[in-house]
């Protein structure tokens, strides 16, 4: 009896010890957010006809290998041509607190695209038009990453990184 009472105490602290673990971790990433959104503060009020997209980054232990790529883009019903919205995404800092934010200010009235002659009868497609790639900025998760775009805009990020193995010339 006094074995299976051992067995079950020691049991159940291990069950307890892999557990904490887990709660802590989600414990830090709610107090990263909170964090980061007490932020907020710092960045302009959104503007009419504007909508301000807030991502906030997962902290890593190599943040410095890492970039943040902005994508715009907007999906629409087009013709057989290629199309691209404007490249207008300006880096900005957020007056007396020196936080860098991003602003895109362009009509997509002005896309670039190619002038293809379509074929006759061929319905328009939904398409995914995108911004060209500016820049990739410095992987930050000590501050959101705040993008001020038109409202009838998708705003996303990818995030790069170096592949593992590295080669070396031979």
């Amino acid at each position: 009896m006094k074995r299976i009472l051992t067995t079950a105490v020691l049991t159940a602290l291990l069950l307890s010890g892999c557990a904490a673990p887990q709660n802590n971790s989600d414990d830090m990433k709610t107090a990263h957010i909170a964090k980061v959104q007490s932020e907020m503060k710092a960045y302009p009020k959104v503007s009419a006809g504007m909508t301000r997209h807030v991502f906030i980054l997962e902290p890593l232990t190599n943040e410095e290998e890492r970039l943040v790529e902005i994508v715009i883009s907007k999906t629409l019903k087009l013709d057989c041509n290629n199309y691209m919205l404007p490249s207008a995404l300006e880096r900005k800092v957020a007056q007396g607190w020196g936080y860098p934010y991003y602003r895109y200010d362009a009509n997509i009235e002005n896309m670039v695209g190619t002038l293809m002659a379509c074929p006759k009868g061929k319905a328009n497609v939904e398409k995914t038009v995108r911004a060209p790639r500016s820049e990739l900025y410095r992987y930050n998760s000590k501050l959101p990453v705040v993008i001020y775009a038109p409202e009838n805009l998708d705003v996303s990020y990818r995030i790069w990184q170096p592949e593992v193995k590295v080669e070396t010339q031979k």
